[in-house]
């Protein structure tokens, strides 16, 4: 054991108070958010404000046709129904193992809600090692360039699930995320990721032709949006300045799931679009921009439990499939506490586990013996192994 626990148990009980003391500041200032929560829909000039804050590169929350602060009731949940849901795992280029790679696994399942009949499940593979997939340059690509690429592989394995549903039952389709692209395309000019991004977006389009809504699940979300358009609505004009976007002020380290911690069981928030450059700029142009709203899934007597949804614009604007996904999200997280069934199931379908790495690895390495290339790993990931080892017995 390398971790002395002893040397920092001090501190735990300081960490307590610390975490106390911040939760009452917090608990104090909810009142003064949500009253500006409901005094943004009486400002006259909201729209300029927006506008003059974007093109200082905030990224707020933008309100579209329902008032900010109404809450909407669980609508009912259709007797028969389509649940379709992907998740992705991977394992990371490591520039120490026996073989240089990388791996996705895709998990998906159906659930066909209202009939006897057990989930279609499936569990997708893909590896790889070409120097086109591995490189950027002369530089091994990073975690961010694979999640992009897990990204895309998730959507399209939503589309692909989705083009096989009947098209007369009511379908839609779950992320374990949210709906913009990993990666940021307007820090740098990064090809990989403008290819990653046409494919992302094409998929949208075919998923969106299929019938079937798409939203994305977040689990305790962190996102503060909708508190970034609250402030903004209380600033002078003439002080929505980059310095004054940058803070929320006594707002600060409130989130928008605090914010909208006194929903009913089952209600959900107003409908918001990211205000993101990335959204804004790439998806908008596309009829996919990312809309978003807030839902407690929690039970009647049970602990409150606040998930972000995200879907896009044209889920947004159709009732029937808004209603399909508010119940559905709802209706998913009864038999979990808290999060969907069938996003829980793709995970489990998806994730790799540290022994499946190490056979990964065996095949890889078996692979290259038959081709005359003897395989080792680096000297710092032996003594690692070595370390490891001495622990574990």
């Amino acid at each position: 054991m390398t971790l002395v626990l002893s040397k920092i148990s001090h501190n735990m009980d300081a960490l307590g108070l610390a975490l106390e003391t911040e939760s009452a500041r917090l608990e104090d200032v909810l009142p003064d958010a949500r009253d500006a929560l409901r005094a943004i829909d009486l400002i006259d000039d909201l729209e300029d404000r927006i506008q003059q804050a974007l093109d200082l590169n905030w990224s707020g929350a933008i309100p579209l046709y329902e008032p900010v602060a109404d809450t909407f009731k669980l609508p009912a949940h259709p007797g028969r129904m389509d649940i379709i849901a992907a998740d992705g795992s991977q394992i990371y280029p490591d520039r120490h193992s026996l073989a240089l790679y990388y791996l996705i696994n895709i998990g998906s399942i159906v659930y066909q809600h209202g009939i006897d009949q057990a989930p279609t499940c499936n569990s997708w593979p893909y590896i790889f090692f070409e120097s086109n997939e591995l490189y950027d340059g002369d530089h091994i690509i990073g975690s961010t360039e694979v999640d992009t690429r897990r990204d895309v592989a998730e959507i399209a394995e939503l589309r692909r699930c989705a083009s096989h549903v009947a098209d007369a039952v009511p379908s839609i389709a779950l992320l374990d995320n949210g709906l913009l692209l990993h990666g940021a395309p307007y820090s740098r000019r990064d090809h990989k990721y403008d290819i990653a991004l046409m494919e992302y977006l094409s998929e949208l389009d075919s998923l969106q032709a299929t019938g079937v809504a798409l939203a994305g699940v977040i689990d305790r979300p962190r996102a503060s949006q909708v508190l970034g358009l609250a402030h903004l609505s209380g600033l002078p004009r003439d002080n929505i300045t980059q310095e004054s976007l940058q803070s929320l002020g006594k707002l600060v380290r409130l989130s928008d799931a605090m914010l909208f911690s006194n929903l009913d069981p089952g209600e959900r928030s107003a409908l918001f679009a990211s205000g993101s450059y990335n959204n804004l700029k790439h998806y908008q142009p596309k009829k996919h921009k990312v809309c978003f709203f807030y839902v407690n899934v929690g039970q009647i007597d049970g602990p409150i439990s606040i998930l972000r949804v995200e879907v896009p614009e044209w889920v947004a604007q159709d009732s029937d499939k808004m209603h399909l996904v508010h119940a559905a999200v709802v209706e998913q997280c009864r038999a979990t506490d808290g999060f969907p069934y069938v996003l829980i199931r793709a995970h489990e379908l998806a994730v790799v586990s540290t022994k499946e790495q190490r056979e990964v690895d065996q095949m890889a390495a078996q692979a290259m013996i038959r081709h005359g290339i003897f395989p080792r790993i680096s000297s710092k990931q032996q003594g690692k192994l070595w370390t490891q080892n001495i622990q574990d017995t």
